[in-house]
């Protein structure tokens, strides 16, 4: 091997030490454009999909969104949507699969249509929150609500 080539060589080696011993760990410094997450079920149906315009990763279980759409899936064969929500922000915590943001956000399904801000959705317990400015509309027939 010429000097040259060594030199390279150990510069290369210097320079990729301080990864090596920190173990495999990624860290985007700039936005993953388009960025796509799917969530499958125990039966490899899909439940959930959140993309966004672009993501910045913050940690190994969370990313912040923005231009947010989450797409909840039925979860069996049928592959139907249930419902869908935009944002222009939210944050997703993986370990949580929870998806929330301080921004508007607008819930759509066959049943009504939900907006506001301050908002959380748990998928696993299909449940949203609005702490501010919710306003709901309803897409069905409400029978005795005032009864």
């Amino acid at each position: 091997m010429n000097s040259l080539a060594r030199l390279v060589l150990g510069c290369t080696l210097l320079a990729t030490a301080p990864l090596q011993a920190a173990g495999p760990q990624v860290q985007a410094n700039a936005p993953i454009l388009n960025f796509s997450l799917p969530s499958f079920n125990e039966q490899g149906f899909r439940t959930m999909l959140v993309r966004g315009r672009e993501a910045i990763v913050a940690s190994k279980t969370e990313a912040r969104l923005r231009d947010m759409t989450l797409t909840v899936f039925s979860g069996d064969a049928d592959a139907r949507v249930e419902t869908v929500f935009v944002s222009p922000a939210a944050t997703v915590r993986l370990d949580e699969r929870v998806v929330f943001g301080e921004e508007s956000v607008r819930v759509v399904n066959d049943t009504f249509e939900l907006i506001g801000t301050d908002w959380r959705y748990e998928h696993d317990a299909k449940r949203i929150l609005i702490r501010a400015g919710a306003r709901v509309v309803f897409q069905t027939e409400i029978r005795n609500l005032l009864r």
